[in-house]
């Protein structure tokens, strides 16, 4: 009997990240074919007509790049997802290149790559969500089928202990037949589509309606946002943030704006003038995703940033590289030597979040404190959080006041 189930092709250089790949689409929902050679893959690929293709870039014989291109030349149709422990810019690039053959896409990870995060991308092809639409998107913006999840934060107080004092708010769209859907899924896509200012205002709306809601649990916390590189040329955007702001007696410190490295590529009068303004009216800013090679540093000193946030890319590796290690605690020294404080992504282990704390970051973000959750189950985390401590850090106990930031 001929099976329903889709498949998959999966090319990795590394045997053992090759199989857990294998595994991951399997628990997907795929049949996977798995291969660290590059004639095993084409052959693959012609016999399974693969809905799914997981490319490493780095192959003995054929590199990904060439693979794309053989790809493309064969005028495949499946889903590409480009996994590689290359530079951030080196995988951007490669993708590009896919695109520009009319190849289907579907975005990169970065080696150390997060499980979960690639379960996430993987089960998206099985479930046919790559057809959404934007008009599927404005409908979700009109029907209120967007929702936020947030992340917690946790900073370094001067007695030596960690708490957590702000929450990343993370779009997420509950759909109604293809259930929940992560941001990278449709984001892009809506920002493309002219939709980036509803997308921002729905999610700055409700995180302050939230941060309201936090006060009067007497959880004192800090609201974090993504702002679309769009709003960085949108005059108004400030005094449409501060009415908001107004509107629910928000403090603005306790609102962080997180902008990326890559948004600041094409900076002009009109960014230095929205971003000071912000500063102006006190909200904090970040600059997020720093470290992967974009961007001067003399955007650290030219624009009035009070954060920077290390890119994970870096974080996840400093258990086993020096050069990590070295780089990430270079660039928390370059933020307190510019009076910016430094706040890491990526941590998934008590000994990542020691070794911070032995160089004296200020703040840390990821998997060890929380995965991104509802609402409603964001009081327990903030219970549970300073259980999870090294005994080498002092703990505080569970408290509901957390200062923000």
């Amino acid at each position: 009997m001929v099976s329903s189930m889709p498949h998959a092709v999966i090319l990795d250089d590394d045997e053992q990240i090759a199989e857990l790949e294998g595994e991951l689409t399997r628990a997907a929902g795929f049949q996977a074919t798995v291969t660290t050679r590059a004639e095993a893959f084409v052959e693959a690929v012609s016999r399974h007509h693969p809905k799914l293709i997981v490319l490493d870039l780095q192959i003995p014989e054929m590199d990904g790049v060439k693979a794309l291109r053989m790809l493309a030349d064969n005028r495949n149709t499946a889903s590409i997802l480009v996994v590689s422990g290359m530079d951030q810019r080196t995988i951007n690039a490669a993708e590009e290149y896919g695109r520009n053959r009319q190849l289907n896409m579907l975005g990169n990870l970065q080696k150390p790559f997060s499980p979960p995060e690639f379960l996430d991308r993987v089960r998206w092809v099985s479930s046919g969500s790559d057809w959404l639409t934007l008009q599927d998107l404005n409908h979700a913006i009109e029907d209120k089928q967007l929702v936020l999840y947030y992340q917690p934060t946790i900073k370094r107080f001067a007695d030596g202990s960690w708490d957590i004092n702000t929450a990343e708010a993370l779009l997420r769209w509950q759909h109604p037949e293809r259930g929940l859907l992560a941001p990278w899924s449709f984001l892009q896509m809506g920002e493309d589509g002219g939709l980036a200012r509803p997308i921002t205002d729905f999610v700055l709306q409700r995180g302050i309606e939230q941060l309201c809601a936090w006060r009067k649990q007497n959880y004192r916390i800090g609201l974090r946002v993504n702002i679309s590189a769009q709003l960085i040329s949108d005059l108004d955007f400030p005094d449409r943030l501060e009415t908001i702001l107004n509107e629910y007696g928000v403090d603005p410190g306790l609102l962080t704006l997180e902008i990326t490295e890559t948004a600041m590529l094409e900076q002009d009068a009109s960014t230095i003038d929205i971003l000071t303004r912000l500063r102006l009216k006190e909200v904090n800013l970040a600059v997020d995703d720093f470290g992967i090679g974009y961007s001067s540093l003399t955007q650290l000193f030219r624009m009035p940033f009070n954060e920077m946030k290390i890119d994970k890319s870096l974080v996840m590796k400093v258990s086993q590289s020096e050069e990590a290690r070295i780089m990430v605690e270079t660039l928390v020294e370059l933020a307190h030597k510019l009076s910016l404080t430094a706040c890491a992504e990526g941590i998934e282990s008590l000994d990542v979040l020691q070794f911070l704390d032995s160089i004296g970051c200020d703040a840390a973000q990821g998997f060890l404190i929380s995965q991104p959750v509802p609402t409603s189950e964001l009081p327990a985390v903030l219970q549970r959080w300073p259980q999870r401590l090294p005994a080498t850090t002092p703990a505080r106990p569970p408290r509901s006041n957390a200062a923000g930031s």
